[in-house]
């Protein structure tokens, strides 16, 4: 077994101190819709839901840290304190928790990996990488040069990266991803309400919207390419001030911006009933058909 969570109930607080690569294992107590809160600076973070109230902490500490845990039956914290804080020691901690815990994970350089844990996750890294799979009721993610990918089924996701990509498979009914110079690549349906943010990066989108829904694609240089799945409902308001827009979805043409510069498109798909907001300054916009490759 990972743990004896008999021996530890009474446990508030224990810690281990961590030689090169020491292995250690925790465990404690927590309510099935209880809090966790985990800090690691290097090395890895992945978290798995169990049918269990309980937590269990398996992993490795480099030298010169030290593992902290403790709480109560309602929250508990977990976190790898380091001699030398600008150069942390790696620690990869594998942790096992309740299905339907509240979440909240925050790292350097860490990697982050959650797997079928049904709660709110509020996760953050600076240069490490996000990876999510489930379904969450809520999922925060943010990340600087790191790239973050979420597949599964959370009913509100809000993802935002600097650098990084953002991938996301799945369905969801409201969700915002935002970055700056990263790509953004979305693959799902039954997107209601949703906004698709870059600046340089490019956006890619494969999926279906629906009906009386509200979903906005806005960038500045990048390549906004939506392919719409067959019987989609969409009613497409399309404006680049000085790029192009290649409509392969309906055939309608593109007519000349009202500023002269540019191009704009008002175009209907699926008998219409979702408004599809597109904003580009001078980036190009594609409309085309879910899986149809972009040739432009």
């Amino acid at each position: 077994m990972l743990i004896r969570i008999a021996l530890l109930l009474a446990v508030c607080v224990s810690t281990s101190r961590g030689d090169a690569q020491t292995k250690m294992s925790r465990g404690l107590a927590l309510n099935a819709d209880g809090a966790v809160r985990i800090y690691n600076l290097g090395g890895s973070v992945k978290v798995t839901g169990w049918k269990r109230d309980s937590v269990a902490v398996r992993g490795t500490l480099g030298k010169g840290s030290t593992f902290h845990m403790g709480g109560s039956r309602a929250g508990m914290k977990m976190f790898v304190e380091d001699a030398d804080e600008r150069n942390p020691a790696r620690a990869d901690l594998e942790v096992y928790v309740p299905l339907n815990v509240k979440l909240w994970i925050k790292t350097a350089t860490a990697d982050i990996s959650v797997t079928g844990v049904g709660g709110s996750l509020d996760l953050y890294v600076v240069s490490g990488n996000i990876t999510v799979s489930g379904n969450p009721s809520d999922v925060n993610a943010e990340a600087i040069d790191g790239s973050i990918r979420i597949a599964g089924s959370p009913a509100w996701t809000r993802a935002r990266s600097a650098s990084g990509d953002v991938t996301f498979d799945g369905r969801t009914s409201d969700v915002s991803i935002s970055t700056v110079s990263g790509r953004i690549f979305v693959t799902g349906s039954t997107f209601e309400k949703a906004k698709f943010e870059s600046v340089t990066g490019s956006i890619r989108f494969d999926g279906g919207f629906e009906r009386g829904g509200l979903i906005s694609f806005d960038t500045h240089s990048g390549t906004v390419d939506i392919g719409l799945t067959a019987g989609s409902a969409a009613d497409f308001d399309v404006v680049s001030i000085a790029g192009s827009i290649s409509n392969k979805l309906t055939g309608k043409q593109a007519v000349a911006g009202r500023y002269g510069r540019g191009a704009e498109l008002a175009a209907e798909a699926g008998g219409g009933g979702t408004r599809v907001v597109v904003r580009s300054f001078k980036g190009p916009v594609v409309l085309r058909k879910a899986g149809a490759a972009n040739s432009q």
